[in-house]
């Protein structure tokens, strides 16, 4: 067989890399226990410490991909931008480790937290390159957040994870990741961006309903969790949803006939769990503590500009005031941790992601329109159609990966208004989805600009 003849033979998925078998469902099983959290379910699987076993095999895997397979950064320039992000953040964090006022947990806390998380980054850049890849972990992601947020649902129904809390009833995760009401909500909402703006992509009826599970469940969660901050998010979601719709009339009509449809089923709690947002809460003081928290860490700001060390800001606040919750705000998190210069880098990664994301899109579409067009010229074909309708639905699924991933960033900066997400996973998610992204991309540029046909 000659060159050209094997390159035909690969097909078009063919022609993108991908690792082992093995390796992939290495991955994608370790996706699906992070989100699950199985360390926390099984003593045996917290003792031989599963993900840590899993994550160390990923990196030998991808260490050794990478030497096969490099990634090729001088074409990806928006890569590039966020991977020089993420390294002015490192350096943000390690300087301040020695100067943290409180060194233990700022070491912990850099090690298990920042460390760790950013481990997937590197794991979805450097697996995930392929839209077959793309699907499978997908796949792994939203079937961990549905098992989350199925059994608080169920929870929600037989009363097992739901109780009073301020004045409502609310709904809590059976791992302690996820057992604050809050941090129930903040996954759940997690999961919409992706459901809603996948659901149009998919063809299958049996996939659109298997979309349709987490995302139903994932409100039932965001609903009986009474988190005024999920409300919020959830609202800001809408926002952004409706600025990336096309039809934004229709988009408006048909939001305000589902909301006439869904307000009388939702219970008189909730709602009024909502009002007190701007109004009064039905029991505790949840709102002037959430003040006091916020006047303390803009008065430790202030005070210390260049910032009090990793995870360090309830030590200080300790010290200066006598009281020692959180900031309760990423922004206030960031800058009282890591300064102005971490608040400025931190900025800079979450613009380099949105931009990245962005000229994804801008790059997808563009084959996607010259794909529609070859298609209506009525030339090819039955097997030469057949085989860019393919590539149609694979650049449709990407372009919809990388809008949800853009809505999800929008949803954490929304919750991150009230809640300290800096050490969290988000960012090192929507971080490899975006070097994923353009790396995909421009392989399908590559192989439309040198018209290689899968035939």
């Amino acid at each position: 067989m000659n060159t050209q003849a094997a390159k035909r033979s690969l097909g078009w998925r063919g022609r993108f890399w991908e690792p082992p078998i093995i390796v992939s469902m290495v991955f994608f099983v370790f996706v699906v226990a992070r989100y699950m959290q199985w360390g926390a379910r099984r003593d045996f699987l917290a003792t031989i410490r599963v993900e840590l076993l899993m994550g160390v095999v990923l990196i030998g895997a991808c260490l050794h991909q990478l030497s096969s397979a490099p990634i090729h950064l001088e074409k990806l320039p928006s890569a590039r931008r966020v991977i020089v992000a993420i390294s002015l953040l490192f350096v943000a964090m390690i300087v301040q480790l020695p100067l943290a006022a409180d060194q233990p947990l700022a070491l912990q806390v850099f090690m298990d937290r920042v460390i760790k998380f950013a481990m997937l980054t590197m794991f979805i850049a450097v697996l995930v390159r392929s839209p077959r890849m793309m699907r499978g972990f997908l796949f792994a992601f939203l079937f961990g957040c549905f098992y989350v947020t199925l059994e608080s649902a169920r929870g929600a129904f037989t009363g097992g994870l739901i109780w009073e809390n301020q004045g409502v009833m609310r709904l809590h995760g059976a791992v302690p990741i996820y057992a604050h009401p809050n941090s129930l909500a903040g996954v759940a909402m997690g999961v919409v961006p992706f459901a809603v703006f996948l659901f149009p992509v998919i063809k299958s009826r049996i996939w659109k309903l298997a979309l349709l599970l987490p995302l139903t469940t994932s409100c039932i969660c965001l609903l009986y969790s009474g988190s005024r901050t999920g409300y919020v998010a959830f609202f800001s979601f809408l926002v952004f949803w409706w600025f990336q719709s096309r039809r934004k009339v229709r988009w408006i009509a048909v939001a305000i006939g589902l909301s006439l449809a869904a307000y009388p089923l939702i219970p008189d709690q909730y709602i009024d769990r909502f009002k007190s947002i701007g109004g009064v809460e039905a029991e505790g003081h949840s709102k002037e503590a959430r003040k006091v928290i916020l006047q303390d860490a803009v008065t430790i700001f202030a005070e210390n500009p260049f910032g009090v060390g990793v995870a360090s800001f309830p030590a200080v606040r300790r010290e200066r005031f006598g009281r020692s919750q959180d900031t309760h705000n990423l922004y206030l998190e960031v800058g009282t941790n890591l300064g102005v210069q971490g608040l400025a880098v931190f900025l800079l990664l979450v613009t380099r992601i949105l931009m990245s994301l962005r000229a994804v899109n801008r790059k997808l579409g563009q084959e996607a329109r010259r794909l529609q067009g070859v298609i209506r010229r009525g030339t090819l074909s039955a097997r030469e159609r057949r085989d860019y309708s393919v590539r149609l639905r694979d650049i449709r699924l990407l372009y919809a990966t990388a809008l949800a991933t853009s809505g999800f960033v929008w949803v954490r900066l929304t919750l991150g208004l009230f809640g300290m997400d800096l050490y969290e996973v988000y960012w090192w998610f929507a971080a490899g989805l975006a070097i994923s992204l353009e790396q995909i991309t421009m392989r399908i540029s590559l192989i439309h600009h040198r018209h290689i046909s899968d035939l």
